[in-house]
């Protein structure tokens, strides 16, 4: 078939406006700015074809809309099954949208841009794309997440054995989520340090890439997609052991069937950044612990502060303190404690979150909605 230019007359502008459009309707939206630096973005992840084809798609975490079924919707645009296929799986590849395979049928969605098409330039990164998506963070996409009070990851604490002493929720423990997640395993390069690193500004906190972990179709479409590698349950759960080892911070989305853990560090992950910049970051993550230190026990060696990727400990009378509105309960701590003085405690309020990504996704559609309502309201 020849094609035209974009199947229709509509220009090339046009194109990528609707496409902002439609991603800005997603439950964290894709605002415009005055720069037009999204459109940019947008220019570097998708053709014009493309961007004709992604502005017509549907969001889901887990993508439920088939080929077949898009290729029904989008009959009119003049594509044929085979070659809207072909278009799919470049954006898919490009990580430019979400996809899975299950039973031979193939699935796409929009995707976030955070998180989603950032996480998916894993390996593909260039320092073209990231001056780029970091001009947008900060002209518009920031401010649009900060609307947001619903938060899309959370912290739980390392692998230590503290479940009996505070009754750790099973969705707040790490091994126990590993122990019992859905295979495959992949083991996924950690797309902040990438950045980092063709920034300028390696990692400080570790010198491997591969730290952050998937599980089921997650896992499975990273592997499928070369994005990541295919690993054993005990590989996943030595990854694990090494990440505690390291002091890194383990953030899972905020929901209790995680398919995905970061493990964080505060010089790579913008979210960590940014919370460790504030002077009462516990306030803004979602997390149900904080540490406590025994002050008899205590032997003021200091080790806990060097530990602390938060500044959330100080040293008063010779003896550790953990700065209430500082400690996220990642239990790093705990970890290097020599005279065993500290433990974790429940915050008074328990989140629990919400069932899946779906879910999570379609409570933060709800708030988002009801402020755009009340806007309206205001004008």
């Amino acid at each position: 078939m020849t094609v035209q230019n974009l199947k229709d007359s509509t220009s090339e502008a046009d194109v990528y406006r609707q496409l902002q459009q439609a991603l800005d309707e997603m439950p964290i939206g894709f605002p415009p700015t005055k720069s037009g630096v999204e459109i940019r973005l947008l220019k570097y992840l998708f053709t014009p074809e493309e961007a004709k084809i992604a502005a017509k798609l549907k969001f889901a975490w887990k993508p439920t809309e088939s080929l077949d079924n898009i290729y029904d919707r989008l009959k009119s645009m003049g594509y044929s099954k085979e070659e809207l296929e072909t278009h799919l799986d470049s954006m898919l590849k490009k990580g430019a949208i979400f996809g899975r395979k299950e039973k031979n049928t193939k699935y796409y969605g929009l995707a976030l841009l955070i998180v989603g098409i950032y996480e998916y330039q894993v390996n593909k990164l260039t320092k073209e794309f990231l001056e780029t998506f970091q001009q947008y963070i900060q002209e518009a996409w920031g401010m649009e997440s900060g609307k947001n009070p619903i938060p899309q990851m959370r912290t739980i604490p390392i692998g230590l054995e503290v479940d009996h002493e505070i009754g750790i929720a099973n969705y707040d423990n790490i091994k126990g989520l590993f122990e019992n997640a859905e295979e495959p395993f992949a083991i996924i390069n950690c797309i902040c340090r990438q950045e980092r690193e063709i920034m300028g500004e390696p990692c400080h906190a570790t010198s491997r890439l591969e730290s952050c972990m998937g599980f089921g179709d997650m896992a499975q479409t990273y592997i499928d997609l070369g994005w990541g590698r295919e690993i054993t349950r005990q590989e996943a759960l030595e990854t694990l052991k090494k990440n505690e080892e390291e002091g890194l911070i383990f953030r899972p989305g905020n929901v209790k069937m995680i398919d995905f853990v970061c493990s964080c560090c505060t010089c790579c992950c913008g979210g960590l950044t940014g919370l460790s910049q504030l002077p009462n970051p516990a306030d803004f993550v979602t997390t149900n612990y904080y540490a406590e230190i025994d002050p008899d026990l205590c032997t003021g060696c200091e080790k806990c502060i060097e530990r602390c990727q938060m500044n959330a400990i100080s040293t008063e009378d010779d003896v550790s303190k953990v700065i209430r509105n500082r400690c996220i309960g990642c239990g790093n701590c705990i970890y290097v404690c020599p005279s065993e003085a500290i433990k974790l405690n429940k915050k008074d309020k328990h989140h629990v979150p919400p069932m899946t990504e779906t879910d999570l996704y379609n409570e933060i559609a709800q708030v988002k909605a009801k402020r755009k309502a009340e806007e309206l309201k205001g004008q």
